[in-house]
C-alpha cells in the first residue's frame, strides 16, 4: 500500500500477515521498519514490494523497533541480503545471542542473526531525497524498544512499534486503542508510561504502528493523546 510517494506498507492485516512492515524508497535503495517472522511473510512482502517495483536486493538498512518474534524473526534473512541492520543494544543482544522466551511464545526455532549498528536516542540518518529518520528510546514493551520519527514528502511520520494499536470497532464505525502486549517479563509499566508521555507530545503528521491500522493528520495526535490516557489509568506492574 503507497502511503506517500517514497513510503510504502508492505505487510500487516492487509496481506494477511501478523506484523506491519514499512518500506521508505530513497534514490540509493529501500530502508526497511521491521523485517517480520517466518519465510511466509518474508515471501509475501517481497510480492508486494514487487508491485511497486521494489526488490529485495534494494534494501540497504532495516530499522528494528524491537527483537521481538514477530519483528525481527527474519533479521538473519537481512543478513543474507547485506543489508545493514540497526537496532538498540538490548535487542542486539537478544537477536544474536537466542531470544528463548520468543521462541515459547511463538512456538518456533529463534534464528540468531546480526546487528550492525547500534542505535541510541537522538541518532539521526540521512538518505538521499530528503529523507531523514530520528531515533527514540521508547522503552516499556521491552527495555530496547524504539520509535522513529521519519521525515519523509513534506511529513513527519511517527513510527511506534508495539507501543500501541489501532483496531476498528464495527459496526460502531468508531475504532479504539489498544494498549501494547504487556504479558512478556520484560514489559515495564513506569518505562511504557513515560515512553507514551513523551510521545504524545510530538507533532506528527501520520502514525505507523507495528500492527493493524496506520492513521494520517490530527487522528494520529489524538490516538497517541488516547493511547497515553488509557496508560495513565493503568495500576500496579511498576518496576
Amino acid at each position: 500500500m503507497k502511503l506517500t510517494d517514497h513510503l510504502f506498507q508492505v505487510s500487516g492485516v492487509q496481506y494477511e500477515t501478523n506484523s506491519n512492515i514499512y518500506a521508505i524508497r530513497h534514490k540509493e535503495g529501500i530502508v526497511l521498519i521491521d523485517c517480520g517472522f517466518q519465510r511466509e511473510q518474508w515471501e509475501r512482502m517481497a510480492a508486494c514490494m514487487e508491485q511497486w517495483e521494489m526488490k529485495l536486493s534494494d534494501i540497504t538498512h532495516v530499522f528494528l523497533t524491537h527483537s521481538h518474534f514477530d519483528h525481527a524473526g527474519n533479521v538473519w534473512r537481512v543478513n543474507e541480503l547485506g543489508a545493514k541492520v540497526c537496532a538498540s543494544e538490548y535487542d542486539a543482544g537478544k537477536i544474536e545471542n537466542g531470544n528463548p522466551e520468543m521462541e515459547k511464545l511463538f512456538g518456533s526455532s529463534w534464528i540468531c542473526g546480526k546487528v550492525d549498528q547500534i542505535l541510541k536516542d537522538g541518532d539521526r540518518f540521512l538518505f538521499p531525497g530528503d529523507i531523514c529518520f530520528t531515533v527514540l528510546e521508547t522503552p516499556g514493551h521491552n527495555p530496547g524498544s524504539l520509535s522513529y520519527l521519519i521525515e519523509v514528502d513534506g511529513k513527519r511520520v511517527l513510527c511506534t512499534g508495539d507501543m500501541f494499536f489501532v483496531t476498528p470497532c464495527p459496526p460502531e464505525d468508531k475504532n479504539s486503542v489498544e494498549l501494547g502486549y504487556m504479558g512478556s517479563s520484560d514489559f515495564n509499566l513506569t518505562d511504557y508510561r513515560k515512553s507514551l508521555e513523551r510521545l504524545s507530545g510530538l507533532d506528527v503528521g501520520m502514525l505507523l504502528p507495528g500492527h493493524y491500522y496506520f492513521y494520517k493528520g490530527e487522528r494520529a495526535q489524538e490516538l497517541i493523546r488516547e493511547a497515553f490516557q488509557k496508560v495513565k489509568e493503568l495500576r500496579g506492574r511498576d518496576g
